[in-house]
């Protein structure tokens, strides 16, 4: 017996979300490359603690509504940090980062993939 091993998307949530349409579906993962890129490239610029917590909230949502659970996690966890610990907020990024680089891998496999 073989083990699956974790996505970094939980599709049978996206599915739901998106009542089953594949090209939704691609449509959806598309954006969410996109527009979660550059929050994510956002947070190294961002000018001070409030930008960092919405941006970093927008994250959040935007990886829940898709089922990226490790990315919403890792983006509650930044919008929480202390902004002003830059030891701390490069770590937060880093996580944010690893956690968001599986889900770029795995929306590029999808889209990939003969629909």
């Amino acid at each position: 017996m073989s083990v699956q091993p974790a996505r970094a998307i939980d599709f049978n949530h996206l599915d739901a979300y998106t009542a089953g349409d594949q090209d939704l579906i691609r449509e959806v993962l598309r954006l969410f490359k996109g527009q979660v890129g550059q929050l994510v490239g956002g947070l190294h610029t961002a000018p001070d603690a409030k930008t960092w917590r919405e941006t970093a909230h927008g994250i959040k949502g935007a990886a829940r509504g898709i089922g990226a659970w490790s990315v919403a996690e890792t983006a509650a966890e930044v919008e929480k940090s202390d902004f002003s610990n830059m030891t701390g907020r490069f770590a937060a990024l880093a996580r944010l980062g690893a956690a968001f680089d599986c889900v770029q891998a795995e929306i590029d496999a999808e889209l990939a993939a003969p629909a």
